[in-house]
């Protein structure tokens, strides 16, 4: 097999974003195209429009094989989500969203036939979430309230390998989808969990848990006709989005690290944690993933940029200036430390984040409301002040851990010197990986067609574009002072 020279195909799907590129063998992007797809209803269920994706999916790959000769295809996408398959290889039921509510009594029959919510959580690591937002959940409503389609299931594929499944008619299994809260996962056995084993899912889906970079097979003649590449082209096993993003990190980052990946939801995971949990860790927003190695991922998150963006807006209505761009002012900051008198406390989405039953609102609004300045220093401190609990919750008591702050809060100058400043002992980095979800992605691809390990890559293939944060100096006293203050408004 010719190992040089080849291109690379990485699909991307997203909830709404929808992503194909084609990459060197080096990993650098030569040509990317996206397109918004939302989710559809069908018979009062939310599902995902899988036909739409996979006829602009085909679209795109005929244009791209016209112009490129692809010799790998690496599939990435959100998790939460399986697709259900007859013996003819069609849908048996539309692919349904995370997001469908089956309603409280299938919550509460799930949980009576397989164990409380605290002791599955204890083997799983996945939380109560709401809505399908658990596999196992969505499986076990079909089984009761579609029993006539359940027993037309053939196989369950979950959403990367239901991909993979059409381009080669061939199903596989791995680690990082299947360990992404779905009950299916027993974390004490490092196997299929005893719910999977209930459902039966044994004779639905492949037995054997694969990495990523494993190969599922070769296109098939279908697939060829369709978009015209060559049959000697290779598809990966696929991999879960949030592990892409994160396996660039693993090659680049052989120390210590977290890596906190900010947005709407600010999630942070610690790669090197091991597996231990407590009752406790399940109303404090913790759960874990499975890395693409195999290794469980400790990970917290709350909800930064839903806070930021809400009271943000409050702040520009009030005093028609914009914020986001103000630099961290040490004089103000040390002003509401010491005054310790002014706080923003969470949460707006209740049961989520670090302080679950926290009532959201603003302490001294007459202060907050004095200038924008102080609002948004303000509210940058609670944001630092959610996360800093937040690793503390997935690292325990070490110290020499790094700390990798990547996504849109990055570049926020206030949050991140002040979270820099809270870790007195940690290095804490702002990162930036182009397209890291999709690199993740091709570094299976890269692996998979060259049959070498990721551990076996050069870590100059992954530019992390990492800038060390300066420390504040903050009186250890006042600041440890608001802090208990803040935590303490947030009991009440």
């Amino acid at each position: 097999m010719e190992k040089k020279g080849y291109k690379i195909v990485v699909i991307d799907i997203g909830k709404t974003n929808k992503k194909i590129s084609v990459l060197s063998e080096n990993l650098e992007f030569i040509y990317s195209e996206s397109t918004q797809i939302d989710v559809i209803e069908k018979d009062n269920i939310i599902c995902d429009n899988i036909t739409q994706t996979t006829d602009w999916l085909l679209k795109k790959l005929r244009g791209i094989c016209a112009e490129y000769e692809i010799k790998v295809i690496s599939v990435t996408t959100f998790g939460a989500t399986v697709t259900h398959i007859d013996r003819n290889g069609n849908l048996v039921l539309p692919v349904i969203s995370y997001t469908h509510e089956p309603g409280e009594t299938i919550r509460e029959e799930f949980y009576k036939k397989f164990g409380s919510k605290e002791e599955l959580y204890l083997r799983t690591a996945t939380p109560p979430f709401p809505q399908l937002l658990t596999v196992a959940m969505q499986l076990f409503w079909i089984k009761e309230t579609k029993p006539e389609l359940w027993e037309q299931i053939d196989r369950i594929l979950f959403l990367p390998q239901y991909f993979g499944y059409i381009f080669t008619g061939k199903s596989i299994v791995e680690y990082t989808s299947i360990g992404c809260h779905t009950y299916l996962y027993d974390f004490n056995k490092n196997y299929w969990s005893d719910i999977a084993i209930k459902l039966d899912i044994g004779k639905r889906m492949p037995e054997k848990i694969n990495y990523p970079w494993n190969i599922l097979g070769k296109v098939n003649k279908k697939f060829c006709e369709q978009v015209g590449i060559d049959d000697s082209c290779i598809i990966t096993a696929g991999i879960h989005d949030s592990n892409a993003s994160l396996l660039p990190y693993l090659i680049g980052k052989k120390k210590d690290f977290i890596l906190a990946s900010t947005g709407t939801w600010s999630v942070f995971m610690y790669p090197n944690s091991g597996f231990y949990l407590s009752v406790d860790d399940m109303y404090k927003d913790t759960l874990y993933y499975i890395d693409p190695f195999g290794h469980p991922v400790r990970a917290s998150r709350f909800k930064c940029g839903e806070e930021h963006d809400y009271y943000t807006k409050l702040i520009i209505e009030k005093f028609n200036q914009d914020p986001k761009r103000l630099k961290l002012d040490i004089r103000v900051i040390k002003e509401i430390i010491e005054s310790c008198d002014c706080f923003v406390i969470p949460t707006l989405t209740p049961g989520s984040g670090q302080f679950p039953n926290s009532k959201p609102r603003i302490i001294n609004e007459k202060k907050f409301y004095s200038d924008y300045i102080t609002a948004y220093h303000v509210l940058c401190l609670s944001l630092a002040i959610q996360s800093y609990f937040a690793i503390k919750q997935i690292i325990n008591e070490k110290r020499n851990t790094m700390i990798y702050v990547e996504g849109g809060f990055r570049n926020n100058d206030i949050y991140i010197k002040l979270l820099s400043s809270l870790f007195k002992k940690n290095k804490v980095f702002s990162t930036d990986v182009k397209q890291a979800t999709s690199l993740g992605a091709g570094i299976c691809a890269k692996c998979a067609y060259e049959g070498i390990s990721p551990e076996e890559l050069s870590q100059d293939l992954v530019d992390t574009d990492e800038i060390l944060i300066d420390k504040i100096e903050l009186d250890q006293n006042l600041t440890e002072k608001y802090i208990t203050k803040f935590k303490d408004y947030c009991s009440e």
